[in-house]
Protein backbone atom coordinates (compact mmCIF):
# COMPACT_ATOMS: atom_id res chain seq x y z
CA UNK A 1 0.00 0.00 0.00
CA UNK A 2 2.83 2.34 1.00
CA UNK A 3 4.59 1.37 -2.44
CA UNK A 4 1.75 3.10 -4.03
CA UNK A 5 1.84 6.21 -2.75
CA UNK A 6 5.28 5.73 -3.05
CA UNK A 7 5.19 5.70 -6.56
CA UNK A 8 2.42 8.24 -6.74
CA UNK A 9 4.51 10.99 -5.14
CA UNK A 10 7.26 10.11 -7.53
CA UNK A 11 5.57 10.41 -10.45
CA UNK A 12 4.17 13.87 -9.80
CA UNK A 13 8.01 14.85 -8.39
CA UNK A 14 9.38 13.74 -12.20
CA UNK A 15 6.40 15.72 -13.62
CA UNK A 16 6.87 18.55 -12.10
CA UNK A 17 10.71 18.59 -12.99
CA UNK A 18 9.36 19.06 -16.48
CA UNK A 19 7.45 21.87 -16.41
CA UNK A 20 8.42 25.18 -17.35
CA UNK A 21 10.09 27.82 -15.13
CA UNK A 22 8.93 31.27 -16.12
CA UNK A 23 11.08 33.44 -18.18
CA UNK A 24 13.33 36.35 -16.40
CA UNK A 25 12.59 39.78 -17.03
CA UNK A 26 14.94 42.42 -18.27
CA UNK A 27 16.49 45.06 -15.99
CA UNK A 28 14.84 47.79 -19.00
CA UNK A 29 11.69 47.32 -16.59
CA UNK A 30 10.77 50.56 -14.69
CA UNK A 31 11.17 48.21 -11.56
CA UNK A 32 14.89 48.25 -12.43
CA UNK A 33 15.36 51.50 -10.56
CA UNK A 34 14.09 50.34 -7.59
CA UNK A 35 15.45 48.28 -4.69
CA UNK A 36 16.22 45.43 -4.71
CA UNK A 37 13.72 43.23 -2.46
CA UNK A 38 10.22 45.59 -3.61
CA UNK A 39 12.07 45.04 -7.33
CA UNK A 40 11.89 41.20 -6.86
CA UNK A 41 8.28 41.68 -5.62
CA UNK A 42 7.25 43.56 -8.67
CA UNK A 43 8.71 41.16 -11.06
CA UNK A 44 7.44 38.13 -9.93
CA UNK A 45 4.00 36.66 -11.23
CA UNK A 46 1.23 34.67 -9.18
CA UNK A 47 -0.64 32.70 -12.24
CA UNK A 48 -2.79 30.09 -11.62
CA UNK A 49 -0.91 26.99 -13.41
CA UNK A 50 2.61 27.13 -12.73
CA UNK A 51 5.45 24.43 -11.46
CA UNK A 52 4.90 25.71 -8.23
CA UNK A 53 1.31 25.53 -8.12
CA UNK A 54 1.73 21.60 -9.50
CA UNK A 55 4.40 21.06 -6.75
CA UNK A 56 1.41 22.57 -4.20
CA UNK A 57 -1.32 20.57 -5.63
CA UNK A 58 0.97 17.01 -5.80
CA UNK A 59 2.37 17.37 -2.18
CA UNK A 60 -0.98 18.30 -0.54
CA UNK A 61 -2.28 15.43 -2.21
CA UNK A 62 0.30 12.72 -1.69
CA UNK A 63 0.76 14.09 2.06
CA UNK A 64 -2.61 13.08 2.23
CA UNK A 65 -2.58 9.85 0.93
CA UNK A 66 1.00 8.87 2.83
CA UNK A 67 0.14 10.31 6.54
CA UNK A 68 -3.40 8.51 6.33
CA UNK A 69 -1.82 5.40 5.21
CA UNK A 70 1.02 5.94 8.26
CA UNK A 71 -1.99 6.26 10.54
CA UNK A 72 -4.23 3.21 9.30
CA UNK A 73 -1.24 0.56 8.67
CA UNK A 74 1.78 1.18 10.65
CA UNK A 75 -0.32 2.67 14.13
CA UNK A 76 -2.79 0.69 13.38
CA UNK A 77 -5.48 3.50 14.56
CA UNK A 78 -8.79 4.56 14.09
CA UNK A 79 -10.04 5.05 9.98
CA UNK A 80 -12.11 8.23 11.00
CA UNK A 81 -9.60 10.15 13.13
CA UNK A 82 -6.92 9.12 10.22
CA UNK A 83 -8.71 11.13 7.80
CA UNK A 84 -9.23 14.17 10.19
CA UNK A 85 -5.77 13.74 11.35
CA UNK A 86 -4.38 13.47 7.56
CA UNK A 87 -6.72 16.45 5.96
CA UNK A 88 -5.41 17.90 8.83
CA UNK A 89 -2.27 18.02 8.57
CA UNK A 90 -2.01 18.74 4.92
CA UNK A 91 -3.79 21.89 5.16
CA UNK A 92 -2.09 22.63 8.22
CA UNK A 93 0.96 22.18 6.20
CA UNK A 94 -0.26 24.02 3.23
CA UNK A 95 -0.84 27.48 5.40
CA UNK A 96 2.14 27.27 7.31
CA UNK A 97 3.58 27.63 4.19
CA UNK A 98 2.62 30.35 2.85
CA UNK A 99 3.13 31.94 6.56
CA UNK A 100 6.57 31.04 5.96
CA UNK A 101 6.60 32.60 2.53
CA UNK A 102 5.26 36.24 3.84
CA UNK A 103 7.76 36.46 6.74
CA UNK A 104 10.77 35.33 4.82
CA UNK A 105 10.11 36.36 1.77
CA UNK A 106 7.35 39.03 1.88
CA UNK A 107 5.23 36.94 -0.36
CA UNK A 108 1.70 35.55 0.01
CA UNK A 109 0.01 33.66 -2.49
CA UNK A 110 -3.94 32.88 -1.89
CA UNK A 111 -3.59 30.93 -5.28
CA UNK A 112 -0.54 28.60 -3.93
CA UNK A 113 -3.51 28.13 -0.72
CA UNK A 114 -6.32 27.62 -3.59
CA UNK A 115 -3.63 24.76 -5.08
CA UNK A 116 -3.18 23.15 -1.63
CA UNK A 117 -6.83 22.92 -0.80
CA UNK A 118 -7.06 21.38 -4.10
CA UNK A 119 -4.37 19.25 -3.70
CA UNK A 120 -6.08 18.18 -0.03
CA UNK A 121 -8.94 17.27 -1.99
CA UNK A 122 -8.20 15.16 -4.58
CA UNK A 123 -5.73 13.41 -2.08
CA UNK A 124 -9.24 12.52 0.03
CA UNK A 125 -10.65 11.27 -2.80
CA UNK A 126 -8.15 8.96 -4.11
CA UNK A 127 -6.44 7.56 -1.02
CA UNK A 128 -9.22 7.99 1.77
CA UNK A 129 -12.13 6.65 0.08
Amino acid sequence: MMLKYFVLSLVCLCISGAAEEPAEKNDDSPAAILDAPLKEKLLITDSWFSRDKFLHFSTSSALTGITYSFWLKQLKQDENRGKIYSVSLSALLGVGKELYDKKKKGLFSWKDLFWDGVGVAVGYLIFLN
